[in-house]
This record gives structure tokens, sequence and C-alpha cells, in this order.
């Protein structure tokens, strides 16, 4: 069995929107020039099994100018080949090292939720593989996404996973976007309502907000407060205020309109979802009760509850300021007191509501949040060694049996590379590695514990510990 190297949010295509910045515009240069790089010095360094750990195409940023009455997967499948027109390099990569051999998994993240729709996993396979079907007996790779089992996919193929890859007492990989409410979507197998994907609050808030403000910095939403956001739009002049403000206004009414709208996830999606569940279920070797208690361990999607909109929207910080000040002042009228009393006392309100809100809340941290789930994650699934995304954070941690492992953000040459005991095939060391300058550095690295009893009695399986580099170290060139 091949070793692993496991790569999350590229964001490819995040450039492809109308008054982008130059330094998105240059971002996704130096991708095309580093990415082909990056490729070619693992194709010498022995065999692979590649997980691109979701966000490889960011088709919440794909803005296509001529797209009118397209919708779903037939301007997804557009977005997709406009992705690789403007990236022919790092497509001709990927497909250098499916020709090696090697095989490369998709797994589905937030960003590319679009990978669902069975003409958009048609389309990829289409661009990398082209004619080496015909030249290999017409085995193409399946745009299916029933396979869950790491240890059964084959070398030289595409594969597609809407949830998560798991190796029976080696590790539990999926992209982390279950964990961050405002990025979830219920009946995630199948989250549909007519047949087209339904969006989370975070994509409303990016197509209808963040896409109109080539000014604002791309991860704002991941780490700007209101009142960033406030400072932000007042050095900008009353003008760009006014724009933020309508802008705003229009987002909010389109969340609302989410959230308020019945049936987010069809009938038809609902029960899809339930038949894949089990379906995966037994393709993974799991019980579903297993799968359920990971459904249940995730934060309902921001798009189901109360709290979760006027958390996000900031919605609960406007009503406290605005609402209690008229009130006040109404009730004053109506027992004819002074109107000055009824301000003091809508201010007094106002300001101590604001207080309790920002004490009560916990400060958004979605790297903290994952980090936190996943020894229960390893637990449940029975696995030692837990990999996820999403959060553009690398690290590396034991927490207890479980080590967790992020890839961070490719955009900063963060990946994951897990090596295997040639002997026994089995995962037994975990690196954080970040691609610079045109080599590795090892940024992190610890042992995988083993997962069973039996392994963990034998005397040549015996942990041997986790070590941590004082520093990072160069390990090698691409020459």
């Amino acid at each position: 069995m091949h070793d692993l190297l496991l790569i999350s949010d590229l964001h490819l295509g995040s450039h492809l929107k109308p008054r982008m910045r130059g330094e998105f515009v240059h971002l996704a240069s130096r991708i095309e020039q580093s990415f082909p790089r990056f490729i070619d010095h693992y194709l010498c360094e022995g065999q692979w099994q590649l997980v691109i750990n979701g966000d490889f195409i960011d088709f919440w940023n794909v803005d296509l100018p001529d797209h009118v009455g397209e919708t779903g997967e037939r301007l997804a499948v557009r977005q997709l080949h406009a992705v690789f027109d403007a990236h022919p390099r790092v497509e001709d990569s990927l497909a250098r090292f499916l020709r090696a051999g090697h095989g490369i998994v998709f797994v589905t993240g937030n960003h590319d939720a679009e990978l669902l729709y069975a003409g958009v996993r048609e389309a990829l396979v289409d661009r990398l593989e082209g004619a080496m079907a015909d030249e290999q007996d017409n085995d193409a790779s399946t745009t299916r996404t029933g396979m869950v089992r790491l240890d059964a996919m084959r070398p030289g193929r595409i594969r597609f996973v809407r949830w998560f890859l798991r190796e029976e007492g080696g590790a539990w990989i999926e992209h982390g976007h279950k964990f961050d409410p405002s990025c979830a979507t219920p009946a995630a197998m199948s989250p549909t309502r007519g047949g087209t994907l339904v969006q989370t609050v975070a994509e409303v808030a990016t197509r209808n907000f963040s896409n109109l403000m080539p000014e604002i910095d791309y991860d704002a939403p991941d780490k700007f407060t209101g009142m960033d956001y406030v400072r932000w739009a007042l050095a900008r002049g009353w003008r760009f205020v006014v724009r933020v403000i309508l802008l705003y206004l229009r987002t909010l009414g389109r969340i609302l309109a989410l959230w308020a709208a019945t049936g987010r996830v069809d009938e038809h999606g609902r029960k899809a979802h339930e038949q894949r569940l089990a379906r995966v279920a037994a393709n993974a070797g799991l019980q579903m009760s297993a799968l359920t208690a990971l459904e249940q361990m995730a934060p309902p999607p921001s798009v189901l509850t109360v709290g979760g909109i006027l958390s996000l929207t900031a919605l609960d910080h406007l009503l406290s300021a605005l609402l209690p000040t008229p009130i006040c002042l109404w009730i004053a009228s109506w027992f004819g007191v002074s109107g000055w009393w009824g301000l003091l006392a809508g201010l007094a309100v106002s300001t101590t509501s604001i207080y309790w809100i920002r004490q009560g809340r916990r400060p958004r941290d979605v790297a903290r949040d994952m980090a936190e789930v996943a020894a229960r994650v390893g637990d449940v699934t029975g696995v030692p060694l837990v990999l996820m995304g999403h959060s553009h954070h690398g690290e590396l941690e034991r927490q207890g049996d479980v080590v967790y492992a992020n890839s961070g953000s490719w955009l900063d040459g963060s990946h994951l590379y897990v090596r295997r005991d040639r002997a026994s095939g089995k995962l037994v060391e975990v690196e954080l590695r970040q691609w610079r300058n045109g080599g590795i550095t090892l940024v992190d690295a610890m042992d995988v514990p083993h997962a069973t009893p039996a392994a963990a009695n034998a005397e040549d399986d015996a942990p041997i510990g986790a070590h941590s580099p004082e520093s990072s170290t160069p390990i090698a060139s691409a020459g």
C-alpha cells in the first residue's frame, strides 16, 4: 500500500470574479508555477495516494460573466472548466501524477460541495484522464461516491468521497467543515432543494458580500469581529460605509430568507442522505450508530438555529443597540414620564445587553473547535489518527490515544505526509510539512499510536512516542 500525501484548501479559481484585487491574481499565478513543482518533487520520492481533502476548487468565488439563467449542476460544470482553463499547469501535473500510477482521492469540502453533482465529477475525470482510459482497457476512474475504504482505493485512479475516508485501525480523513456551523448543511450526504445544492450561511455571505468587496481580506470572514468590520469600513470614507451598509442589509435579508424557508433540504434529499449514510456505514465497516454519533457530535448548522443566525450576522448586537431606546421612550410616554428618563433607560438597557452578549459568547475559533473534537472522532471510529483541513491552520498534536493532524492550507505550502511501515502496511508516522522555495521543510512529526491491544503488545509494534522538532528543518530540495 502507498504512503499518504494529504493537501487541502487550494481554493483554485478564487480569482475568477470581477474587480479582483491584484494580489489574488498574483496568488493564482504563483499556484500555477509552484504546484507542478510540488507534484514533480513527490513523483520522485515514492508511491503515493494523494488525498485532496476538500476545497480544491473554490466554487463560491468563481463568478462567470455570462452565467445568466444557469444554475445548479450545469453552472458548476462550466465553473469547473473555467478553473482548469485558468490553471493548465495544475491540471497537467495532476494528470502526470495519475499516469505515473498514483491515485487521487477528492474529499468534498464546503467550497467544492459541487463535487456532489455527478456531472461535475464526470467533467473532472475527463479533464484529468483524457484518453488515458482508452489506453488502459477502458478502465476509467469511477465518479461514484460510495467507496470510503482507504485501503480499497486502487492506484492510478481518481475517486470521490462525500464525507470521509477511513482505514480500519489506521486513519479517519475528512475536510472538517461539519464542525463549523456556518459552513455546514443539514442532510450533508445529499444537501439539496429541488436537485440544487442548499447554500450555507457562509456561502450566502461570501457570494453576496465578500465577492463584491475586493477591498476586503480573503480570510476576513474567519478572523473579523463586528468591530473589525466597522473599523475597516470607516477607514475608507462615508461613501464606502453607505455601500457596506446596503450590501450588509441585502446579505442579511438573503440569510434570513434561507433560514425562514421551509424544507431547506427537500424530501428527496433527506431520503437520499439516509440511504447513502447506511451504504457508507456498511462500506466503511462501521455501525450506523457510529455515524449517527458523529453527526450528533457536530453543532447544528447555523441555518437551522435562531442563535446561529443572530450571532453570525451580528443581528443580536444590532437589535440590542436599536430596539431598547424606542421601546423605553414609548413606555416613558405611556406613563407620562420625561422622555429623558426613557432615553437614559434605553441606553442603559442597550449597553447592558451588548455587554452580556459579548461576555457570554465564546470567540469563534474554528481551528480550536476542530482540534477539541478530534479525540472523540478517533474514539467513535476506532482509529488512532484523525486528519482534517478546513481551518487553514496546520497543526499536529496528540489528544489522549488519538493523534490529530491538520493539513492547513496549501496556499502557504502546508501539507501532511503519512508514512506506512513497509512490512505491515500500517500507518506509523505523520509529518506536517511545508513546501517552500522549491523544497520541503519539516515543521513537526509524530508517531501514530497503534489501534489494537494485540498490536500494542507486540514487541516490534510498541509505540515509540511523539517527537517534535524544536525548529523547522529543511529535509529535501526539488533540485
